[in-house]
């Protein structure tokens, strides 16, 4: 098993998330749409992966991330096209009696694994394609797709494009989940970095995605990150004893494999047997590299001004004081000119994106983390 910092963890480097994959594969065999919920870096992707990886005799398992789609069009654009890969085509062999057919009347003059031609150069209505191609699939297999990043492609569309057509695509997606002559064929499984239901409150759309099975992707239990830090280190020769692992874990707190990987590719290079001291060395090293963590910075910077500025705040008072009570929290929004729904729904996205958490007492909130507690407190508070 190879420690994987920045890439998904495919195949032998994945670690077996069983809970996870059991609830997905039974809601999927039970004919729900799946959101599968879990803040940045705890392995959402990986897990998609692995079920692309290693599908079941009667399903067809299609991954696409369309985070870089910012219009409605485009974004069932990348969806049509990832349906005519030669990969997916020949999956389907002679299943799809009328596949073809329907390809002509979409004025298609040529496939190939380059893509697609259109014969007059116009510009297709892809979200009626994808519809109508789906329809027409007739495949002994259920088709499983797997739409990486949606909640940022909903975000985009709402800063390209505009609410309404952000409100369009979250509506037709519910229309297809809801058709019975789709959903005989397809299951639709959405993920992402950033919270889905934050997103579609915002713009007072949050009805079209009641009808999702949320499953969620938990940080590893404190057993579980010890045999993945044991496999780690003997798929790596880091010479490290069940002590030092525990404390390492101890130290962590929030155990999601990002970090553990993080913290195991410190002590990979220092080529010793690990002590106390040499984690804690580790731990000074990854605070040092702005790259680990500056994506979490990165995406507050998304929001409005006085959000942002509200956010940061935050952030700083729980990095220097361990915790932030309620009731500052709402004297900053005060500061801010925050009315309470807008709190609620930053306070949401904060404890979404892996911030923070209120678990021990529902009135203080305090980093997930402290590891980020750390980082944050470093370059960003100060």
């Amino acid at each position: 098993m190879r420690i994987m910092t920045g890439q998904v963890a495919r195949k032998e480097d994945f670690w077996d998330r069983k809970t996870e994959l059991e609830d997905i594969w039974y809601k999927i065999e039970s004919r729900n749409h799946i959101l599968l919920v879990a803040p940045r870096r705890v392995g959402k992707t990986s897990i998609m992966y692995n079920i692309l990886d290693n599908p079941k005799d009667d399903y067809i398992i299609v991954y696409v991330i369309t985070e870089s789609a910012d219009k409605e069009n485009e974004f069932w654009k990348k969806l049509f096209h990832k349906l005519m890969e030669e990969e997916f085509l020949n999956t389907l062999k002679n299943k799809a009696k009328n596949f073809f057919t329907l390809l002509k009347t979409m004025k298609i003059s040529e496939i190939s694994a380059k893509g697609i031609k259109f014969g007059d150069g116009s510009e297709m209505d892809y979200a009626s394609a994808f519809k109508k191609l789906i329809k027409e699939l007739d495949s002994d297999k259920k088709l499983v797709i797997m739409i990486d990043e949606f909640a940022q492609t909903i975000e985009n569309i709402i800063k390209f494009e505009g609410v309404e057509n952000a409100q369009s695509l979250l509506k037709t997606h519910r229309e297809l989940r809801q058709d019975s002559d789709i959903t005989d064929k397809v299951t639709f499984m959405y993920a992402g970095s950033i919270g889905l239901e934050s997103v579609t409150a915002k713009i007072e759309s949050s009805k079209h995605i009641n009808d999702l099975s949320s499953v969620k992707v938990l940080p590893l239990k404190f057993d579980d990150a010890k045999e993945f830090t044991k496999k780690l280190a003997s798929s790596n020769a880091i010479k490290i004893q069940e002590n030092e692992i525990e404390y390492l874990l101890r130290k962590l707190e929030w155990l999601i494999p990002f970090y553990i990987q993080l913290i195991m590719d410190e002590l990979r290079k220092a080529k010793v047997p690990i002590v106390t001291e040499t984690i804690d060395k580790a731990f000074d090293a990854i605070l040092d590299n702005r790259n680990h963590f500056d994506h979490w910075h990165v995406r507050l910077k998304s929001l409005a001004d006085n959000e942002y500025k509200f956010s940061k705040e935050l952030l700083n008072i729980s990095s220097e004081h361990s915790t932030i009570k309620s009731t500052e929290v709402i004297n900053i929004a005060s500061k801010y000119v925050l009315t309470e729904d807008v709190v609620k729904e930053i306070i949401h996205t904060l404890v979404y994106d892996g911030y923070i958490n209120n678990n021990d007492n529902p009135k203080e909130y305090r980093f997930n983390s402290p590891l980020l507690k750390m980082w944050w407190y470093k370059n960003v508070a100060n």
